[in-house]
């Protein structure tokens, strides 16, 4: 192994959780197999969000400039301001690929990791640093699905598909969307985190029987400026953040667990969420039951759903998450039925030996991958 300290700089999408929970994964992976690695986050997200996640020893740095989607509510995209957005990013590209080629040259990294901004992928190939995008999704297909009809659409989607073809390889955590323009994909398995089941200490803390059914409400990372309306059920205790849901005997609030988000959906008998990335496939890596409502203009909808009822005990609302009785009826048939065994999370281990090989890295044992 070289005796220097390797330097890993990983840029993470501010949209929401998910990009950072993918992101973790990977972090910890290398953090556990490459001793003495310096991992530093660039990201749009608190800082103290990231530590959350990942630790109070990791790096943290200003992130490039980034556009992702502006947001009416956890699952309504603002097509027109985000087009702006892009507009005015893309305006001033070439000075902002010169600021980040520097800013990144700075760091001296072995290798960068984006989850999946695109603008420090450019700049690392400018720079000759190897580079890895790593997303489920990416921007370029979820640009053109709510902005390309515009006229100044070609030219972003040009500059934004060069930007991660840029990359040495871009590695696609199942279930993925098929990203048919990008000739450097890879698929690997999925990615996500695994916690442990604490349902005693849960229990205990909320004075609840030990037999009663735990569901956890959440909406990810995407600030909601109404409560969710969770139907009153049975035997069932339901656990969500605070301010996502209204104030009732059978709603506790996730933050008087003083547990971590993952432990307490490993505790939980089902999640109720909207359709995204992480919390369908943390589901189903913790054999948890998942239960959520359509989504129909969301660009890795069919995807996700389609693995969620092959992979997960899954059931779908018929309107939305503000159908009580819709989700009533959910729940309970994910509820009734047998607890599927959990998905292996083997996408982690898939993406440290790709990046290995692609950044030329070297394991304890002084050998390459």
């Amino acid at each position: 192994m070289t005796s220097h300290r390797t330097t890993i700089v990983f840029d993470v999408s501010g949209h929401g959780f998910g990009h950072l929970a993918q992101a973790t994964c990977v972090i910890q992976e290398l953090i556990t197999r490459i001793p003495n690695t310096c991992i530093v986050v660039r990201s749009a997200l608190p800082s103290s969000v990231i530590r959350s996640f990942l630790g109070g020893d990791i790096e943290t740095a200003t992130a490039p400039p980034e556009v992702t989607l502006v947001m009416g509510s956890p699952s309504i995209v603002n097509a027109t301001a985000t087009a702006d957005g892009y507009r005015s990013l893309h305006a001033k590209w070439d000075e902002h690929l010169d600021q980040e080629a520097t800013r990144l040259a700075a760091l001296r990294p072995t290798v960068l990791i984006a989850d999946v901004p695109y603008l420090s992928l450019a700049a690392a190939k400018r720079i000759g640093i190897p580079a890895v995008a790593l997303c489920s999704l990416n921007w370029l297909d979820i640009y053109r699905a709510y902005c390309g009809f515009r006229p100044e659409a070609p030219a972003i989607l040009q500059t934004i598909g060069t930007a991660y073809q840029a990359a040495d390889i871009f590695l696609q955590p199942q279930p993925h969307m098929p990203m048919s323009d990008l000739p450097n994909r890879r698929s690997i398995g999925p990615i996500g985190r695994v916690g442990s089941n604490r349902r005693e200490y849960i229990c205990e803390v909320l004075n609840i029987p030990f037999g009663m059914r735990i569901i956890l409400a959440t909406v990810g990372g995407i600030p909601s400026d109404k409560p969710l309306s969770l139907p009153r059920m049975t035997n069932v205790q339901w656990i969500a953040p605070n301010g996502t849901s209204d104030i009732r005997k059978d709603i506790s609030d996730i933050g008087q667990l003083g547990m971590t988000f993952i432990d307490v959906l490993a505790s939980a008998d089902a999640v109720l969420t909207k359709v995204g990335y992480s919390t369908f496939v943390e589901a189903a890596c913790n054999g948890v039951g998942l239960v959520t409502a359509p989504r129909p203009d969301w660009p890795e909808a069919a995807v996700l759903l389609q693995w969620a009822s092959e992979s997960a005990n899954f059931a779908m609302t018929q309107t939305a998450l503000e159908d009580v009785e819709g989700v009533k009826k959910a729940v309970s048939a994910v509820l009734r039925a047998p607890r599927r065994s959990p998905v292996p999370a083997v996408g982690s281990a898939e993406a440290f030996e790709c990046i290995v090989r692609v950044a030329e890295l070297r394991t304890p044992n002084d050998k390459h991958i």
